[in-house]
């Protein structure tokens, strides 16, 4: 069973909520896989998902106890009276952006995924994000726009690729920018859409419902998008890790970024971007500017297969069978 904050229902929003619907659908063939969902703030159970089907009830200790789950996975953790037994009631495991983390008691979990580390423990698998290599690899098209994948919110910065997009970019090289993602903030998307024309900048949101499910792209449809882009761009100043520039890197689209990217070792990543991955310096449309008038061009898409589940997925088994 996974239990995370982050549902992939009824659509995928962000990349944690990818990274749950691909581990229950791929990254574990031999079981049958259950999600619990927990609200946000305190990680009290919200629903319990079988094959993307809510199941009902079960949501107290006595009724999860009785389904006899193999282990437990938390996508995160909140350490609380629930939450520790649920831990308890079966082998669990649980995946952190870094470890040690703070919301992370010791001895609770048999093992710890984690995307960065600053001390050893033989408890501790260091994995990526990942991706279906099914959907996202190379099927070049035409490079006829430039592409941005994320929820609307002042965290994604999309504001300041909007504001001056027109004049350093469209009227320059003629590529439209695509904003894929629906709103997470709706006043801020207030501020975003006032440069939304569908012209220079087009966007996958109805500005008749922003908040509409149907706004936000299936994984097929991102695929197809940074497969006809010239460039990926993020102006987000912090990623936890980046799924979305993963996934266009699978395309073999040239990705331009402008923040921190602490879930990579930065001599690992450097040479498979196009800009800033320690911190943002300067602005992001500077670099769309350079990255198109100097031809930048960085295909790495062999280099991102290793986030692959099927390149993750025997290693996270193992891993977590030998602590069975």
């Amino acid at each position: 069973m996974l239990v995370s904050t982050a549902s992939p229902y009824p659509v995928i929003t962000n990349g944690c909520a990818r990274l749950v619907h691909d581990y229950q659908a791929l990254m574990f063939p031999h079981y049958d896989m259950y999600l619990l969902l927990t609200r946000t703030d305190d990680w009290t159970p919200v629903r319990l998902f079988h094959q993307g089907q809510p199941v009902k009830g079960k949501l107290q200790i006595l009724g999860l106890h009785a389904l006899d789950f193999t282990f437990i996975l938390f996508i995160g953790f909140k350490d609380n009276e629930f939450t520790r037994q649920l831990a308890e009631l079966r082998p669990s495991f649980c995946l952190t952006d870094t470890y040690p983390h703070p919301d992370l008691p010791d001895g609770l979990f048999r093992g710890i995924l984690s995307h960065r580390t600053v001390e050893e423990h033989s408890d501790l698998l260091l994995v990526g994000g990942s991706y279906d290599g099914e959907v996202f690899y190379p099927d070049r098209k035409s490079e006829e726009l430039v592409l941005t994948v994320g929820r609307i919110h002042p965290d994604k910065n999309q504001l300041e690729l909007v504001r001056n997009y027109r004049p350093a970019v469209f009227d320059q090289y003629g590529l439209p920018l695509y904003l894929a993602g629906g709103v997470g903030d709706l006043a801020y998307f207030g501020e975003v859409k006032r440069y939304i024309d569908g012209v220079a900048v087009a966007s996958s949101i109805d500005p008749g419902d922003p908040l509409a499910t149907g706004s936000w792209c299936s994984a097929s449809g991102i695929a197809e998008l940074c497969n006809r882009a010239r460039l990926f761009v993020s102006a987000s100043p912090k990623e936890s890790f980046g799924m979305a520039m993963i996934e266009a890197m699978a395309c073999g689209t040239t990705c331009v970024v402008n923040g921190d990217y602490r879930g990579f070792v930065a001599s690992d990543l450097r040479p498979y971007v196009y800009g800033h991955i320690t911190g943002p310096q300067g602005s992001v449309i500077e670099l769309v500017v350079q990255a198109l008038r100097h031809d930048v061009r960085i295909d790495g898409s062999r280099w991102a297969k290793k986030y692959a589940v099927s390149e993750m997925r025997d290693t996270l088994a193992q891993f977590i069978d030998e602590r069975l």
